[in-house]
């Protein structure tokens, strides 16, 4: 969905150019492993590979950060991306790079007329020869105008800056800051600022909006999707902005490279020549991508060129992000491990349209736009790891986090007293409108519970029987 906003130019200063946006989103979610051969911009950290992650914090920015953008969790969760375009010569290029974050990330003071205002700033810079090269700094105020709107955990605030340097190695560090109580965040990278000449291409760069460029003159009229990130069951497409310098008609080729670096889609797309460049939107199905991690490179026909980025393509808005093989694991205590299977064997292509089947055949309440089982079972799921992570093992996957999980908070939690308080402790956990009593022990005293044989025996049918 493409959404309106403004765009403020702000005075150019010597080795800057500016523009700030500051957009408010009524609704938000656009949110490879494979080498790239050109990727304009980031130096790349490890990308992402398939891992069986044991412990889920459910924080993006690890997997954000991997996929070369700045992102950072709490205290002040955000996500950034550059990306680089052709400046008026050579030897200028733009940067852009912009940021999301939500709502709750801000505080908010009440404001006369009942609306709420919260006030934050950034800062971007390009440090060379630690020498700011380049920086740009914006105040910002946002107003909402009901009290839910101050809470919202979506990224519904998007702040995008554009600065020309010329090309080289910089590291640019991004800043973020709540102005209310000075709560906030900085995280940094190393970037390659390319040269863009004739015959070479933009980064691919995932867009909210944006008006394709005529004239390498003319300052990038586009509003980023910082986190580029599609939902399977939600958005069809991935809409990415390209540019192509130079006179030449030469076709483009995209591949789709998946996490594990496999070939998913290799396809001629069409860049429109518009005044002296070429320049457009290149809608890439999000059945094409697969889930998880993707990389999507632009190559010139013909040419050594080419422009590489990587996208997410997520389980669902209110799911967390992860790689595919994580996401099976979460779900051990949701779905039969039948249905996993059918989920793990099936061919990364073929991944979305069997995810969309797995929620369609699990979802108890078909005809509303959540899914409430899923949402219910991942927020018991992240309770569990957080009250249980005392545990020898992660704290979902404990005796305690498994029944958690899978029985939701008992009735009632006993604890008789023993002689030997420290070894031998005990838990008795009820759930009465199941008619079942679980036993919990700590023999050794080190916090390590297990259920009873018995308690095991009783548990498991009950499992089974939950199993969607």
């Amino acid at each position: 969905m493409f959404l309106p906003f403004a765009f403020r130019t702000t005075p150019i200063r010597t080795g800057l150019a500016g523009l700030s946006v500051a957009v408010v989103l009524s609704s938000c979610g656009f949110g490879g492993r494979a080498t790239p051969p050109r990727t304009p911009g980031t130096t790349p950290s490890a990308a992402p590979a398939p891992r069986g992650q044991q412990n889920p914090t459910f924080d993006a920015a690890p997997l954000y950060r991997q996929m070369g953008m700045l992102a950072r969790g709490l205290p002040f969760p955000f996500v950034g991306r550059a990306v680089f375009a052709a400046g008026p010569s050579p030897d200028t290029s733009h940067v852009v790079v912009a940021l999301s974050f939500a709502n709750s990330a801000l505080s908010f003071a009440r404001e006369a007329d009942n609306r709420f205002k919260a006030n934050f700033s950034v800062s971007v810079t390009l440090m060379r020869n630690n020498f700011a090269v380049a920086r740009a700094e914006a105040s910002k105020e946002l107003l909402v105008g009901a009290f839910r709107e101050t809470t919202r955990t979506d990224e519904s605030v998007i702040h995008q800056e554009i600065l020309d340097v010329p090309p080289g190695r910089y590291t640019l560090i991004l800043a973020v800051r709540d102005e209310r109580n000075q709560r906030g965040a900085q995280e940094q990278m190393v970037v390659d600022v390319p040269r863009f000449g004739d015959g070479t291409l933009s980064t691919p760069m995932p867009i909210a909006e944006v008006t394709p460029r005529t004239s390498r003159d003319s300052l990038p009229l586009l509003l980023l999707s910082p986190n580029g990130t599609a939902i399977v069951g939600r958005d069809s497409l991935l809409p990415i902005y390209l540019e192509s310098y130079g006179d030449g008609t030469t076709p483009v080729r995209m591949l789709v490279r998946s996490e594990r670096g496999r070939v998913l889609w290799n396809d001629t797309v069409s860049v429109i020549r518009r005044g002296a460049l070429r320049s457009g939107v290149v809608e890439v199905p999000i059945t094409r991508i697969g889930i998880g991690v993707a990389q999507v490179t632009f190559v010139l026909e013909g040419s050594a060129d080419s422009s590489s980025a990587y996208f997410f393509v997520g389980f669902g808005g209110e799911l967390p992000a992860a790689t595919y093989e994580d996401m099976l694991s979460y779900l051990r205590f949701f779905a039969t491990p039948a249905r996993l299977q059918k989920l793990r064997e099936a061919a990364e292509e073929a991944r979305p349209a069997a995810w969309a089947e797995f929620v369609r055949e699990t979802d108890s309440q078909p005809g509303t736009p959540t899914h409430e089982d899923l949402r219910a079972y991942f927020g018991r799921l992240v309770r569990a790891n957080g009250r249980f992570r005392d545990e020898e093992s992660a704290g979902w996957q404990s005796d305690r986090g498994r029944v958690f999980i899978t029985l939701g908070e008992p009735d009632q939690i006993l604890e008789p007293q023993i002689n030997d308080f420290q070894r031998n402790r005990q838990q008795i956990w009820e759930y009465r409108t199941q008619n079942l009593q679980l036993i919990f022990f700590d023999q050794t005293g080190t916090g390590r519970w297990r259920l009873t044989q018995s308690s095991e025996a009783r548990f498991e049918p009950e499992l089974r029987r939950r199993l969607k």
